[in-house]
């Protein structure tokens, strides 16, 4: 029987909470892959610089090998310690060899190898995550041109409101995603930069060539600089933390907003699946939005995680272990959520049925309250605005205890059909004079992703 704990790792539950590209990521070897990596620039940076001998850079540039060592070894040794790089360098110093050993994590400390890993698998996390929201932005775009004119009724605190379209719903959330990734470019300009401080950020371990070892192991990784040291300020990784939460938080609204209007009360939206997708076994007339839920779901356990960088970037003094080790699950989770947050949504849409003709029934659904506005406007241009408002008082007061149509109500009363004429009142009647805007929004959006370059 497998012994897996995390739910990421359960066989049954296997990519359904995370995606399969950030699970190499942040998993494991990928970690420990990342490490090794950091040490081997080390050595590269420090021989370019004159710390250490080029024949010993070379040697651990080419014998250090993270598929080589022994995990349940290091495992052990991560108990001792409290900490995986003392484990880690005593196996790779063995790699390295007699004469090169002792040059294996020269002049740095644990947390200039994990944290400057980390921000490797950062790096490799964000091209994922900005890959996937740039399709499931690509997605939308291409629903809201479908139904640019797509009419459905607006609900405000879950009640009918009024008219607009389905491709002005989908635009505001095509929009939310563009300021996402513009949040993402800002945030990864302060977190992609290397963390080699030594023991206190000082350095004083590479004597006078500290700063210059640090840009050129920059250098090496393709990543930038801090002008002092971040070991003890978490600023930057909570930053993009709370990045990826904001992203969670959209998705989840996202796939909660289509969950509900393909309730069965509502079904103007629909996920499309073979038989048995989403069936009950209890009711053989259920089939269950499961791209939804679980797009939803995972999305808000991503933001959950995001909230905890928060609680934890409390740094005490110039170091402080109690707080970062909760940093070693949370960040690689949120990561994690995320992208299994984005490959729900991205799945929600492409399986996404609309049904156009329910969308239209629905306003009839209050007999044209969802036009009351737009007859108290037109009532105002001949009457004071709260006579108007009276006037739709009463009408809908008609409209409730007679079952009657708003247009059909207010040709009754004398006060309205002395200034509008039954083809006037059958005119502003129709839903589909009052989107407004909303057509152009959506054009106003589609031009603006598509002006946009994405890196």
């Amino acid at each position: 029987m497998d012994t897996a704990i995390s739910q990421f790792d359960w066989t049954i539950y296997r990519h359904m909470f995370s995606a399969e590209p950030m699970e190499r990521i942040f998993g494991e070897l990928g970690t420990i892959e990342r490490w090794v990596e950091v040490e081997k620039a080390i050595a590269r940076a420090q021989a370019e610089v004159g710390i250490m001998p080029a024949d010993a850079a070379a040697a651990i540039d080419s014998r250090l090998c993270a598929e080589d060592l022994d995990l349940e070894r290091l495992r052990k040794d991560t108990h001792d310690v409290g900490r995986p790089i003392a484990g880690l360098i005593r196996q790779l110093a063995e790699q390295a060899g007699d004469g090169y050993d002792v040059w294996v994590h020269y002049g740095v400390t644990t947390y200039d190898v994990m944290d400057t890993g980390r921000v490797l698998q950062v790096r490799d996390g964000l091209s994922e995550i900005i890959a996937a929201l740039d399709t499931y932005q690509d997605l939308l775009a291409s629903l809201a041109r479908t139904h640019r004119d797509t009419i459905m009724i607006g609900r405000t605190n879950n009640m009918h409101a009024q008219p607009t379209t389905f491709g002005a719903k989908l635009a505001v959330w095509i929009e939310e995603i563009t300021r996402h990734r513009g949040r993402f470019e800002e945030a990864r300009k302060r977190v992609e930069v290397v963390q080699f401080g030594g023991a206190v950020g000082s350095l004083a371990s590479l004597g006078n060539n500290g700063l210059k070892f640090r840009e050129a192991a920059a250098r090496e990784l393709s990543l930038g600089t801090s002008r002092s040291n971040w070991h003890n300020a978490r600023d930057s990784m909570t930053e993009l933390a709370l990045c990826l939460g904001n992203i969670c938080a959209s998705l989840a609204r996202n796939a909660q907003n289509i969950n509900s209007l393909g309730s069965t009360e509502i079904g103007e939206l629909s996920e499309a699946g073979k038989p048995g997708r989403g069936r009950s076994t209890a009711m053989a007339h259920k089939r269950n939005p499961r791209a939804a839920e679980f797009a939803e779901s995972v999305a808000r356990l991503g933001r959950h995680r995001a909230m905890g960088m928060v609680e934890i970037m409390g740094q005490e003094h110039d170091r402080c272990g109690g707080t970062w080790i909760s940093e070693w699950m949370l960040l690689p989770e949120t990561f994690l959520l995320t992208s299994g947050a984005l490959s729900w949504a991205i799945d929600l849409i492409e399986r996404l049925e609309v049904h156009t003709d329910k969308m239209r029934n629905n306003i009839d659904m209050t007999n044209g309250l969802a036009l009351t506005e737009r007859f108290t406007l037109a009532l105002a241009k001949h009457m004071s605005k709260f006579d108007a408002r009276r006037l739709l008082d009463e009408a809908c007061a008609q409209v409730a205890t007679e079952g009657i149509s708003l247009s059909d109500a207010l040709c009754t009363m004398p006060d309205v059909v002395a200034v509008l004429s039954k083809d006037d009142i059958a005119v502003l009647a129709d839903p589909n004079g009052y989107v407004g805007a909303a057509p152009q929004i959506v054009d106003n959006v589609l031009a603006t992703i598509a002006d946009t370059e994405k890196p």
